[in-house]
């Protein structure tokens, strides 16, 4: 079976999302060496999808999970099957320009839920600002609306981070997927010094 994003690029080439990103064309990808030097990039999370791009909906075993951006979040080892429909409709007032099928194996149950909702089901927060990170990936603090999966999070580890000159602390939170990358590592023995680390534990800090 191919690979969840390799259907979604298929999907966006389809309908032509990916001719061009933010108003220009796409430019080749430069080569890296040890002699290369330092490059600067600014990424606009507002403008991720252009508007000229149409988003597609997301439905897993038949629930609406949202846009193309939970397909980062969702457990391809447990995927049965993908299906998809260019049926333009709406939801919670977006216009959405078609619509991804995926089915998941019968012996697995996801179980969605926003992050807000996971932070307060297993964390006790401050008041400070929020960073949600997903693996490698920094997701818009969108709490109430990004959905993911709780039986594929295999860990949640908070980290407060001064700011700012003037103290400023805001909790970064990052969740770990069950990926078998992600479970290696987090089996691998600690170096000496740091192994008495321990990990996020529900409703507080350990």
């Amino acid at each position: 079976m191919k690979t969840i994003f390799t259907v979604l690029m298929l999907f966006l080439t389809f309908n032509s999302f990916c001719q061009e990103l933010s108003g220009k064309k796409s430019i080749n990808k430069p080569n890296y060496s040890e002699n290369s030097e330092l490059k600067v990039f600014y990424s606009d999370k507002s403008n991720e999808f252009h508007s000229d791009q149409k988003p597609a909906g997301i439905f897993v075993n038949d629930k609406f999970i949202g846009s193309q951006e939970v397909l980062n979040f969702i457990n391809q080892d447990k995927i049965e099957t993908i299906n998809i429909e260019r049926e333009k409709f709406e939801m919670n007032g977006t216009e959405y320009y078609g619509k991804i099928y995926i089915k998941m194996k019968s012996d697995y149950n996801p179980k969605f839920l926003t992050l807000k909702k996971l932070s307060e089901k297993y964390l006790k927060l401050n008041e400070n600002p929020i960073i949600y990170q997903i693996d490698e990936k920094v997701v818009e603090n969108r709490s109430n609306e990004i959905l993911v999966d709780e039986n594929f999070i295999l860990k949640i580890v908070v980290e407060k981070i001064n700011a700012s000159e003037n103290n400023t602390e805001i909790n970064l939170i990052r969740l770990i997927t069950k990926t078998p990358e992600n479970i290696k590592k987090a089996n691998e023995i600690r170096i000496k010094g740091i192994e008495n680390i321990k990990p996020v534990a529900n409703n507080g800090y350990k």
